[in-house]
């Protein structure tokens, strides 16, 4: 059945990674001191882009659309429990992984921005991170989905005891 509960967590994680379709994740500032030199880039559905950057990189709507269409894929599959959650938890990995890469690039990219990007070694650096709507929405897909996870078990483990009355 649709109206279960755990089809109402799986639709509330699908609309938050829809959601990352339209928000950006954070955005980096870069500043020079000795050269005055601004670099302003903003990660979002494209990837890394910004002024002063090449363009290219990954884009992670791929990722979002997958993660989305994972969790639409758990609600249709309303009828088989067992594939529904395992599909369920699959998606849960996939989007530890998600967020762990973010959140990591988030607080430990300041050396791979001054370095690898902008290539301003030799130079003193500094950079700022803003967090972004998006950066947010992460954390309630995760929750979402471990609620689900947590319905679609109930749902088994009760019709597990009605067959043992049978």
């Amino acid at each position: 059945m649709i109206q279960r509960a755990q089809s109402v967590y799986l639709l509330l994680a699908f609309l938050c990674m829809v959601m990352l379709l339209f928000f950006p994740v954070f955005s980096v500032e870069a500043t020079s001191s000795e050269s005055q030199v601004v670099l302003k880039a903003v990660v979002d559905q494209q990837g890394v882009h910004g002024e002063g950057l090449e363009a290219g990189g990954f884009p992670l709507y791929i990722i979002y659309i997958i993660l989305a269409l994972f969790s639409a894929a758990c609600i249709l599959l309303y009828k088989n429990r067992p594939r529904q959650l395992m599909i369920t938890r699959i998606n849960l990995i996939f989007h530890f992984l998600l967020v762990i890469g973010i959140y990591l690039f988030y607080y430990l990219g300041a050396g791979f921005v001054e370095e690898g990007v902008y290539n301003l070694t030799g130079e003193e650096t500094k950079v700022i991170f803003y967090m972004e709507i998006g950066f947010f929405i992460l954390i309630p897909s995760i929750a979402f989905l471990l609620l689900a996870i947590r319905g679609i078990r109930r749902d088994e483990n009760l019709v597990k005891s009605l067959d043992r009355i049978r």
